[in-house]
């Protein structure tokens, strides 16, 4: 008898889970993962791809890597396609949708980056209907990685995407991840990333979740597990969730501090305006081996519209005296001073609200690793928030002067 058929399947979550309790299952319920071949569209050379953002770019459309679309790796890199599904189960609910991708993938996408090699790329998700993407990457010891990770839909009411997202760093390995969300027509976007850290390496990630504004609901729900597995690793998280209409975003972070002086700092801000919902569930985790651990949690939120939402949560689960750990967590509104000196500087309105909320997420914007991929962001941010840009240049150039 396998070990996947003793372990009774993990059951569909409910908002009365504690983890689930921001996600919109409501949509996610209505959603059949059985896609077959039939559904997806031929391979779209004609599609028109946004700019790069490094010199290699990998393609995967509805979860299955474009090698007409992609790019040859880089010196230092190693690309294996497996086909097929996984066979790996879990009992956890927080595994229930990467049990759905394992089960229906389609192709397994594992990339390596050789020891002592720097790498730089990109990989671009276009969804157009179904697509369970799965991609494993391992950084061996003393490698470097700058991964940007991009999220696209085109114009269909049925994009779907559920990856599941593995990354492992070997010792003295460095990863610099950023992730950008961004939809311009109804998508739904679930996945679960699991990350693991070895000895004295380092982790930057970044990510930016957005959507152009529409009446129509776009959702996305993270389930994100990371283990400081070795002596020394670090991690710097910041993340930035930028959501309008009737948008829901929600996201669950467990960080498992496991070994001897592992750090962590983690940044989140989010702005709901309109009648949209952000949650996030940042749980820190210091083990009873984990002596001269430092966590570092700051989360906050900005209610930009009557009925818009938001729930931050920090948690902090403690079996060590040897931590140093600090949280904390704010849901507001703009501030009221603030605003009244920037309209007292000619200003109108909305743009001064732009910029007060273009400078709540800026310390997120700051840690993009590429600048073509910052001036990108920044280019489709400025539909949500217009005259951010233009103000802030201008006031730059005021102070200079």
């Amino acid at each position: 008898m396998t070990a996947s058929s003793t372990t009774a399947p993990a059951r569909a979550p409910t908002n009365r889970d504690e983890n689930w309790k921001y996600a919109n299952l409501r949509a996610l319920s209505r959603i059949s993962f059985e896609a077959t071949a039939a559904d997806r569209r031929a391979d779209p050379i004609a599609v028109a791809l946004p700019a790069r953002t490094t010199a290699c770019r990998l393609v995967l459309i509805d979860g299955e890597y474009s090698a007409i679309n992609s790019d040859a790796l880089p010196n230092g890199a190693e690309l294996r396609i497996d086909t097929g599904s996984a066979t790996a189960e879990s009992a956890s609910v927080d595994h229930y949708y990467l049990n759905l991708n394992r089960r229906g993938r389609r192709e397994t996408l594992r990339l390596r980056v050789l020891e002592g090699q720097r790498v730089q790329l990109e990989i671009l998700h276009v969804a157009t209907h179904v697509g369970q993407p799965a991609i494993e990457v391992q950084i061996d010891s003393s490698a470097e990685l700058t991964l940007i990770e991009r999220y696209i839909s085109l114009d269909t009411a049925t994009a779907v995407t559920n990856l599941a997202l593995d990354l492992r760093l070997a010792e003295h390995a460095k990863l610099y991840l950023a992730r950008w969300q961004h939809y311009a027509s109804p998508a739904s976007h679930i996945e679960t990333l699991n990350l693991v850290l070895g000895a004295s390496s380092e982790c930057d990630l970044t990510q930016v979740t957005s959507a152009e504004h529409s009446e129509t609901a776009v959702s996305s729900r993270s389930t994100v597990f990371v283990t400081h597995a070795g002596e020394g690793a670090r991690l710097h998280w910041h993340s930035a969730t930028i959501a309008d209409g009737q948008q829901q975003h929600d996201a669950y972070v467990r960080i498992d501090h496991q070994a001897r002086r592992v750090q962590t700092q983690q940044v989140f801000r989010g702005i709901a305006s309109g009648r949209s919902k952000i949650g996030f569930n940042g749980h820190m985790l210091v083990g009873s081996s984990a002596h001269g651990a430092h966590s570092g949690q700051s989360l906050k939120t900005l209610l930009a519209g009557t009925e818009a939402e938001a729930n931050v949560r920090p948690q902090l689960e403690i079996y060590t005296n040897e931590v140093t750990a600090t949280h904390g967590a704010t849901v507001g509104k703009l501030d009221a001073d603030m605003l009244f000196y920037l309209l007292s500087r000619g200003l109108d309105p909305g743009t001064a609200e732009s910029l007060l909320k273009w400078a709540f997420v800026s310390d997120v914007l700051t840690r993009l690793p590429t600048v073509e991929l910052r001036h990108q962001i920044e280019a489709r941010l400025v539909l949500q928030l217009p005259g951010a840009i233009a103000a802030r240049q201008s006031s730059a150039q005021e102070t200079a002067g």
